[in-house]
């Protein structure tokens, strides 16, 4: 038997095929999605994609298995296309709606949501520095060239398409998210001043 981190205490089970309803006790102060799933062991490939799917929508590993995003329609319409794909994979996958757990528990899991972000803003933040640092060098070693303005522009996009990707899994806009923005916004400052420079070179 596997046991679940989150205390239920009012779900709506969601299937393909049924809805079973617990009667609530108590007020909820939001709503959460509970996803479970099962796979075959092999082949691993299946596992890692759908480890990878659940990441990139936000969604938190709990402890005792199973994985939790806010209910919201977005991430519900997400999760159900996850759903389809485990049971495409050849597996089995259920989809809770959890209307009110644990007030303690539900502080930890914002916390958790929250920390995930920063971890991964904190990323985002060290790749702009090494750009910013990239057109620094460039600057002074005057290298002011259209091989370098590809580089530097695809190094900047790359961050931009991240940082965008990653807002829509901040759920509560941590302190970070701020500072990535801002770091962002001078490097496509720098970078137009280099654009600009460089076609004055050439």
């Amino acid at each position: 038997m596997v046991e679940y981190a989150v205390v239920v205490e009012d779900v709506t089970v969601v299937t393909s095929s049924r809805v079973v309803e617990y009667t609530p006790r108590g007020t909820a102060s939001m709503e959460w999605l509970l996803f479970t799933y099962w796979l075959p062991p092999q082949p691993s490939r299946k596992r890692v994609a759908l480890w990878r799917q659940l990441k990139k929508v936000g969604a938190l590993s709990q402890e005792g298995g199973g994985w939790i995003v806010p209910n919201t329609e977005t991430l519900s319409a997400k999760m159900k296309d996850i759903q389809h794909t485990v049971e495409e994979m050849g597996g089995t996958a259920n989809l809770y709606a959890v209307s009110h757990i644990d007030d303690a528990q539900e502080q930890r899991t914002r916390a958790r949501f929250g920390q995930e972000r920063e971890r991964e803003y904190a990323e985002m933040a060290k790749e702009c520095q090494k750009t910013l640092s990239h057109i620094q060098r460039e600057e002074q070693a005057h290298q002011f060239n259209l091989e370098e303005v590809e580089e530097l522009e695809a190094d900047l996009g790359k961050i931009s398409r991240w940082f965008a990707e990653a807002r829509e899994r901040d759920f509560w806009e941590v302190a970070a998210r701020e500072e990535v923005q801002s770091l962002i916004g001078q490097g496509e400052e720098r970078l137009a001043a280099f654009v600009e420079r460089t076609y004055e070179e050439l």
